[in-house]
């Protein structure tokens, strides 16, 4: 595909390479201030360019609170990630679905939104099951809640290797540009990165942006 945005993922798959570690599958954890600043957008474009090059890409949806993966990618939403964190019955291969959109690309769903999301995030499964992704997989991503509304997301720095942070052009306030420089600051998260999402145009010279349509 030769469109603009394509182009823009395609630079932001290039940078990603000189921030990831060679020693291992890195995980990306993708996440943003607050709703529609365009974090699962960029996270599901991004794997989608990821497989494109030939890498073996796991997305996992970690927004837990407001899953939208299962709805993007046309997928079953019942006896997904949180049905793993919650029951021992449950194994990896069960909560794994093609992605539909490319042979190289695995989905992980969020399911059924628990009543104890925050809890859920801490248990020892979730640590279990990146250490397998990592095995079976060369990228894998996670789509998050934004940390502005919840915590959850920080409790996820701990499987990740590094940060995407999602703004939005005319969106994103003041206030949350000051939270993402606090958050920055106070290294909440490894190998911080962020991407401005919904310029509308790239004057001539360099730069860079994602335009979301």
């Amino acid at each position: 595909e030769n469109t603009v945005s394509a182009e823009l993922f395609r630079l932001l798959r290039t940078n990603l390479k000189f921030m990831l570690p060679s020693d291992k599958s890195p995980v990306i954890l993708v996440t943003s201030s607050v709703n529609s600043e365009g974090k699962s957008y960029i996270a599901t474009n991004t794997a989608i360019s990821l497989a494109m090059l030939g890498k073996k890409v796991a997305l996992v949806g970690l927004d837990i609170r407001k899953p939208m993966l299962a709805q993007y990618f046309g997928l079953n939403d019942r006896g997904c990630l949180t049905s793993y964190l919650a029951e021992p019955g449950y194994e990896i291969d069960d909560i794994i679905q093609p992605s539909g959109q490319h042979k190289n690309l695995d989905i992980i769903p969020a399911g059924a939104i628990p009543p104890n999301p925050n809890e859920l995030l801490q248990c020892e499964r979730l640590d279990t099951l990146f250490e397998e992704l990592r095995k079976r997989y060369d990228i894998i991503l996670i789509d998050s809640a934004p940390v502005a509304l919840v915590s959850d997301t920080f409790l996820l720095d701990r499987v990740a290797d590094m940060t995407i942070y999602v703004s939005r052009e005319r969106y994103t306030s003041l206030d949350m540009i000051d939270f993402l420089n606090k958050v920055y600051t106070e290294k909440r998260f490894k190998n911080m990165a962020c991407v401005l999402n919904g310029v509308k145009s790239v004057k001539a010279g360099y730069g860079y942006g994602i335009t979301q349509v």
